[in-house]
């Protein structure tokens, strides 16, 4: 469930229009992903799920998920893994957020840019409701991505890596990809 809830958020800051912001902006980049994640489902239509999923970076979130795992694959179990992590999010996340998505108000806080890294802090209210949200981006040539999302202080990309680390400690990497494509599974019988 907190999975879930992690990934709705994730799609959460674009659906409430914050104040006016440059094109290349990270809210910009956070707004455009919920005007398409509230109209339909993606998943129904490839030209929005395309549009949407551009607006992220699979590759370095799973390599941030991987951590110092990422050194001990190789580039085959790597697309695997990015390819895996994308296709849970988007079958987990798309379905719901048209539905989940109304009624969220979300109130942005002073982006922190670093660089070529930014961090977007929200207060995302739903029925009387508020959590603290932080969505983490990277630059990625002239475009922002998204890589990271925060909940109360707590990482999407390190909640994901702490159940993987178990399962890698407890099963070895045949576990991993024995439970990551459980899920995927899992995911694809409810499409």
């Amino acid at each position: 469930m907190k999975f879930i809830l992690l990934a709705f958020l994730l799609l959460l800051p674009v659906f409430v229009k914050a104040q006016t912001t440059s094109n290349d902006a990270p809210e910009t980049l956070i707004q455009n992903i919920f005007t398409l994640a509230q109209k339909e489902n993606p998943l129904h239509n490839p030209k929005t799920k395309a549009e949407l999923d551009s607006h992220f970076d699979f590759h370095q979130m799973s390599l941030n998920i991987l951590g110092s795992e990422a050194k001990k694959r190789s580039a085959a179990d790597l697309k695997w893994f990015e390819d895996s992590i994308k296709e849970i999010i988007t079958k987990t996340v798309y379905p719901k957020a048209p539905e989940f998505l109304k009624g969220v108000k979300i109130t942005y806080k002073s982006t922190l840019l670093d660089d070529n890294k930014a961090t977007v802090p929200s207060v995302v209210a739903k029925k009387g409701e508020k959590t603290d949200v932080k969505y983490k981006l990277v630059k990625s040539g002239s475009e922002w991505k998204v890589i990271d999302i925060s909940i109360d202080d707590e990482s999407w990309v390190n909640t994901i890596n702490d159940k993987m680390t178990k399962t890698l400690k407890e099963k070895g990497w045949s576990g991993v990809k024995d439970m990551i494509n459980k899920r995927v599974v899992a995911l694809n019988t409810k499409v």
